[in-house]
């Protein structure tokens, strides 16, 4: 028999009701006042009029990070590490992220202004497998879909996807600029876009 080194993520997942401020007021409430210590319980420092409530599955998601074979002599084999899984959870987070920004603004798409100092790029690549560079115009959102609006550098047309691996949404990076670019405009527009 061989024996493993096997590297494991448990993650839970909940919400925090806090009362504050801001969001900024919020998210320090939570960070600097709440957590949990395993074999203990959720917990919060602050009192009952700050954070009202709380909702965390007693269960945790569990995330196999990686695998290392132990070699003879205690010597370490092969790390093999595991990032599919993580990344496509990632992904959908930042989805869902744009999804619930939007509808937090009553809104189901939204076009960015031609004004940005900081477009958001991405490749397209064709029926060929060409690449094309394209600048983000817009996003659409639904209850189960994304889709990407991007004007093509070369042709000059507008191109859409809605498929997750098109048009940089499969790219958690390109993503995450989508988001950042979506609520940059929300909060200087309030949503009067």
């Amino acid at each position: 028999m061989k024996k493993y080194d096997v590297k494991v993520r448990y993650a839970f997942e909940g919400t925090y009701n806090v009362v504050a401020e801001d969001r900024d007021e919020a998210e320090r409430t939570v960070r600097e006042n709440c957590g949990l210590v395993l074999g203990g319980n959720i917990h919060t420092t602050c009192d009952d009029d700050e954070v009202t409530d709380w909702k965390f599955s007693c269960h945790p998601d569990m995330q196999i990070l990686s695998f290392t074979e132990r070699g003879r002599k205690g010597r370490n084999g092969y790390t093999a590490m595991c990032f599919s899984g993580r990344i496509e959870e990632l992904r959908k987070d930042i989805i869902e992220s744009i999804r619930q920004l939007l509808y937090s603004h009553g809104l189901k798409e939204l076009t960015f202004t031609g004004d940005d100092e900081d477009p958001v790029w991405v490749i397209r690549f064709d029926k060929n497998g060409d690449p094309h560079e394209c600048r983000v115009t817009g996003l659409k959102v639904t209850d189960s879909s994304l889709t990407v609006f991007a004007w093509e550098k070369e042709s000059g047309c507008e191109v859409a996807c809605s498929t997750p691996y098109e048009l940089g949404a499969s790219n958690i990076d390109w993503l995450n600029q989508m988001y950042d670019a979506a609520l940059l405009q929300l909060e200087q527009t309030n949503g009067n876009s």
